[in-house]
């Protein structure tokens, strides 16, 4: 059996159950002690605590909750664990089918990768567990670290922004006085693209002081710095930029990387799915349970691997059977898994 868990409102809205059938009704809030489970998320993170067998809403805050395990959003995985919360979660993989070609991952099903699941009775030896850490969906713009940190330019990205109806090309145009814990002057160049269908302007600058007390916040569309806790697209804060989408904000930020030069682009739409959102990631982030577009068409292919989740003494298997729905509706995360004794 497969059961639907979506959330009807955002991450602190009401949880709601469906089963498979309409004449079998289960518990709103609970789920089953194994077996697959498909999870709606497609607009808000959605927190399941595998212990308990039920979808849950953490308070006050995910980070501050040790009621969920594990948290889902598009392809994003959290675990509570690490940056992510208090809860200790860490993770393995072990990635039987890293070496599987393109081809025998577009064949693969969930029926045919069962036994791969089923067969896993305890963690192999050796393999190694990882909690989660901040990854943002905008990293590597400057070169070297500390004192000697220089912008890179050659980096570009394509921004959905916090409205998501705007858009903009962007890359840190230079690095002044930067010392061993912020980036000091931060000159951002950008792009701003009103509309998906508007052309793509002349850019301008913004300087932001990368070493304030709390960082500073950007407002592409105005051009401006701005404590407004909700209408900001970008977060520069030591030597790290945030985007207001995932886990840093509660706007639709999205970044994606690009390999047309900055001064090149003719547009900064992109697919929707090519939108990176920050996030926390661990064994999730660098061993993802999916290959992207393999047949050009920006498909998500499952790889079936299966990965182990542990929490203090308990130790769970868990594998991602699917992405879309039976109508080919995405974020329609389908995984089963089962505790190890």
């Amino acid at each position: 059996m497969t059961r639907n868990i979506s959330r009807l409102a955002a991450i602190a809205g009401v949880a709601a159950l469906t089963a498979c059938t309409t004449d079998n009704v289960v518990s709103p809030s609970r789920l089953q002690d194994e077996g697959s489970i498909t999870v709606i998320a497609t607009s808000a993170w959605q927190f399941v605590s595998l212990a308990d067998s039920a979808l849950v809403t953490p308070t006050p805050s995910p980070n501050a909750s040790t009621a969920w395990d594990i948290a889902f959003l598009g392809t994003n995985v959290t675990l509570n664990g690490g940056d992510a919360g208090p809860g200790g979660v860490t993770a393995a993989c072990l990635c039987q089918n890293a070496s599987a070609t393109n081809d025998q991952v577009l064949a693969m099903t969930a029926e045919s990768e069962f036994a791969d699941f089923d067969t896993v009775t305890a963690v192999p030896p050796g393999l190694s567990f990882v909690s989660d850490a901040l990854t943002p969906a905008i990293v590597g713009w400057h070169a070297g670290s500390g004192a000697a940190a220089t912008a890179d330019t050659t980096k570009t990205w394509l921004l959905r922004l916090s409205d998501s109806t705007s858009f903009a090309a962007l890359r840190v145009k230079a690095i002044a006085t930067p010392t061993a814990t912020h980036a000091g002057s931060v000159t951002l160049e950008y792009r701003l693209q009103t509309t998906s269908g508007s052309a793509l302007p002349a850019p301008q600058q913004i300087v932001i002081n990368a070493g304030a007390t709390g960082g500073a916040r950007v407002d592409l569309n105005t051009g401006t710095i701005t404590t407004d806790d909700a209408a900001w697209d970008l977060h520069v804060q030591g030597f790290t930029i945030r985007v207001n989408g995932g886990i840093s904000g509660s706007g639709k930020a999205g970044a994606a990387t690009t390999a047309t030069a900055f001064a090149d682009l003719t547009t900064a739409v992109t697919n929707a799915s090519a939108y990176r959102i920050d996030t926390y990631a661990g064994v999730f982030g660098s061993q993802r349970y999916y290959r992207y577009n393999i047949l050009g068409d920006h498909r998500i292919s499952p790889t079936f691997d299966v990965y182990f989740l542990r929490r203090g003494s308990d130790t769970y298997k868990l594998q991602v059977t699917g992405y879309y729905s039976a109508t080919g509706a995405a974020r329609h995360i389908t995984f089963r898994w089962a505790k190890l004794d």
